[in-house]
């Protein structure tokens, strides 16, 4: 029986960047299922005790709430450090590691678009509102009005609902930055290395695998299979490869996501996908000009 009991969502990107650390980690869990925007288990009194801030994920260690994704992979990290891949290792550039660590990340304290990982649930925003107009508008009204944590989370998430859809100004400026932060992503892994620091993967590669695989999700993969950006090209060849993204993210699917997505796209790209090609084009000429 495991000691540990995690609490996710299948399309959570933080969830997902958790449960490939717990994977690459060998470390066995109990899970449980909290749905977001489509149901509202986030927002429920008995959730919020274990996580005051609403948000998935939250790992609960011999009787206490870890509740947040990277808190977790150093936990787990300190804890068995000599168990599975070493997600903190102590030989790197710190301030480098932390500073792409900080890039990859979810913070809510930061602007919706500012970093790739604030940017990957920017992209997100189509299938947001598709869950939330699952509810009644009045359920959503009450429930982020009156329990949600994040205060400044309230009068987005209503306004999203009231418009059944993002603004247009959104989805191209998070478009517009998706493109710019992977041009970087593609200058750092300029080194042919395999992994994002170099020679060893680490956490910063755990929280890549879900953004990548969220930039795929929103049917952006042209990015990710292109010759024009051939380092994260054979990066995500590299990591989607790995057995954590399957036992981490694949496993974990729980399918609400994918018929919205065909509703908004067919069979085809993002919508968005020639912006995205353009602005990515434009960012590697200058490059070549510098």
């Amino acid at each position: 029986m495991s000691n540990f009991e995690l609490y996710g969502y299948g399309e959570s990107v933080a969830s997902n960047m958790a449960r490939v650390a717990l994977s690459e980690k060998n470390i066995s869990y109990n899970y449980n299922l909290i749905y977001l925007e489509s149901k509202g288990d986030h927002l429920t009194k008995e959730y919020k005790k274990l996580n005051p801030k609403n948000l998935v994920p939250t790992l609960v260690a011999n009787g206490s709430s870890i509740p947040d994704s990277i808190q977790i992979m150093r936990y787990i990290d300190q804890k068995y450090p000599e168990q599975g891949e070493l997600l903190f290792p102590d030989n790197l550039n710190k301030e480098r590691f932390e500073n792409l660590l900080d890039f990859v990340t979810l913070d809510e304290t930061k602007e919706l678009g500012e970093t790739l990982g604030t940017t990957a649930g920017g992209i997100s925003a189509q299938l947001l509102v598709k869950m939330l107009c699952k509810r009644p508008l009045a359920n959503v009204i009450w429930d982020y009005a009156t329990k949600h944590s994040i205060r400044k989370r309230v009068p987005i998430f209503i306004m999203l609902r009231i418009l059944g859809k993002p603004p247009e100004s959104l989805c191209k400026k998070m478009t517009l930055m998706l493109a710019k932060h992977l041009v970087y992503i593609e200058e750092v892994l300029h080194h042919n290395k395999p992994f994002m620091i170099g020679d060893e993967y680490t956490a910063i590669d755990c929280c890549m695998t879900s953004i990548l695989h969220r930039v795929h999700e929103m049917r952006f993969n042209s990015v990710l299979e292109s010759n024009k950006l051939p380092n994260l090209k054979s990066y995500w060849k590299a990591i989607s490869s790995r057995d954590s993204y399957k036992e981490g993210i694949l496993d974990y699917v729980t399918g609400e996501w994918a018929p919205e997505i065909e509703s908004l796209f067919g069979d085809g790209p993002n919508t968005y996908d020639d912006l995205l090609w353009s602005e990515i084009n434009k960012l590697l000429i200058g490059d070549d000009n510098d």
